[in-house]
């Protein structure tokens, strides 16, 4: 359930971005206390750089850079590169970093921090998640953007400092938009108000166009050739709709959009409350010809094959694909006791979806058939306390009792769907629960929304106005960006 928060005529809202610097390399850290001081610290899934600190964006390493490339730069700098955690089959897995995202948005959305950032009157605040490691904090009518908003950002910086052990910028502005940029800004381990005219003329001047949101990917590309490497959301702001369409390509509406964001124009409600995961899938998609893995950790694979390849995976092959169905059922049942724990609630079913090729060449060209078989998801099993590194106590990281019966439900399930597929070649593998429902001892949620509508009463937050390719919570961990928007030297 969630509430806009709108701004009624002639109010402006208070509005802050919170953006956890470094998300990835944050959570390794905690995890392996040897890295605590490392200078300059780099993650890597298999072939890819997924996320870089501060010190070893400084150093020159880039997001989607070629891991030996990071690991050379690194090295000049005392640095360290590591590889995205995995689980002990050697399959990629998000749990540690959902885990913390969990205790991130738990915190910032909890009553305790909201007795912390109280005072006199203090009601009517809004909180939404806004992507793994970011939230918007809007608050109550009559808050000075200057004064409480720069308290308020502080308050929760220290606080998730001590009780979390992470840094987090904050962004304080009018609207969403500007807030969002303003963290932006001010990273790392930083925060920034935007308070007047002339704040924001400085933000856009100085924020390079291809972060606004919305002109990342292809249009990024489009406007670093019609106004250069080096132009700012300040000059987007001078071309006209009728420009951007001849410039840019845009339709009228996305060149309507850009404008508007191009001058800081955004009214965006802050959504109050918890929009709750309406299915939790695990996707791992495979190689059709053999390649070699560069820069992996020793021993890691993929799919059961050998350590440091990708290698084609066949309906024949049983074995490797009851791996790879075991490590991707227990991923998801871990994941789904995380939810059981935050949110009481358990799913009903399991879906199955496979991407086979048929008939394939030696490029790996083929006939390509999508099918998918569902089937009831296994009863609630024992369910432990998931820790700060990201397992479930006493399981760690192995198979549960939840997971084993996930494995024998999935097995059963792929089954049928391969049967008198000969040699077909499996493309991707999806196993995702679905039709969630509160589970037994469920109760009221609790939290910031419930502490703030206890004190406040209803309509007070009416005030002014994101392996292996697993996918939950809005993540993509085949291909991951920590913020979709953000550049490669922009410290997230």
């Amino acid at each position: 359930m969630t509430e806009d928060n709108r701004p009624p005529p002639g109010r402006r809202r208070v509005i802050l971005h919170v953006d956890a610097d470094a998300f990835f390399c944050q959570v390794e850290r905690r995890r392996n206390p040897q890295l605590a001081g490392c200078p300059a610290l780099a993650v890597q899934q298999h072939q890819d750089v997924i996320a870089a600190d501060a010190g070893a964006k400084s150093a020159g390493v880039t997001k989607r850079m070629p891991p030996a490339d990071a690991r050379a730069i690194l090295r000049r700098v005392g640095g360290a590169l590591v590889h995205v955690h995995t689980t002990s089959g050697q399959r990629v897995s998000y749990r540690p970093y959902l885990a913390a995202s969990h205790e991130l948005h738990g915190l910032l959305a909890s009553a305790e921090l909201a007795k912390d950032l109280s005072g006199d009157g203090f009601n009517g605040v809004a909180v939404e998640k806004a992507s793994i490691d970011e939230a918007y904090v809007q608050l109550p009518t009559g808050s000075d953007l200057r004064v409480d908003g720069a308290r308020c950002a502080d308050v929760i910086r220290d606080v998730v400092k001590a009780r979390l052990g992470m840094v987090v910028s904050v962004g304080v502005a009018h609207n969403k938009l500007l807030s969002k940029l303003a963290s932006a800004a001010a990273k790392p381990d930083g925060r920034r108000v935007i308070s007047s005219r002339e704040d924001i003329a400085d933000l856009l001047a100085s924020t390079p166009a291809h972060r606004l949101p919305g002109c990342g990917g292809a249009m990024a590309q489009k406007i670093r050739a019609a106004l250069g490497p080096d132009a700012r959301v300040a000059d987007l702001a001078k071309l006209t709709e009728s420009a951007l369409r001849s410039e840019l390509g845009a339709n009228p509406s996305t060149a309507r959009d850009v404008r508007a964001r191009s001058r800081g124009e955004c009214d965006d409600p802050v959504r109050r409350g918890r929009n709750l995961n309406k299915s939790v899938g695990v996707h791992t998609s495979l190689a059709l010809t053999p390649r070699r893995m560069y820069g992996v950790s020793p021993g890691v694979s993929a799919s059961g094959g050998r350590p440091g390849m990708f290698e084609p995976l066949g309906c024949r092959e049983t074995g490797r694909l009851d791996s790879l169905l075991r490590a991707m059922a227990s991923d998801l049942a871990g994941r789904v006791m995380d939810l059981a724990h935050a949110e009481k609630r358990w799913p009903r079913t399991m879906t199955v979806s496979l991407i086979l090729v048929l008939g394939r060449s030696e490029n790996g060209d083929g006939e390509e058939v999508r099918c998918s078989k569902r089937g009831p998801f296994p009863d609630r099993g024992p369910v432990g306390k998931t820790s700060g590194n990201g397992s479930s106590s006493p399981d760690a990281d192995g198979e549960t009792e939840t997971g084993k019966a996930a494995h024998a439900t999935a097995e059963a399930l792929t089954r049928g769907l391969i049967a008198n597929r000969g040699d077909a070649l499996v493309a991707k593998v999806s196993i995702t629960a679905g039709e969630f429902r509160a589970s037994a001892g469920s109760g009221g949620g609790g939290g910031f929304a419930s502490f703030l509508s206890e004190r406040a009463g209803e309509g007070t937050a009416r005030e002014p106005a994101p392996v292996d390719d697993a996918t939950v919570d809005g993540i993509n961990a085949e291909n991951v960006n920590e913020d979709e928007d953000e550049d490669e030297d922009e410290d997230e």
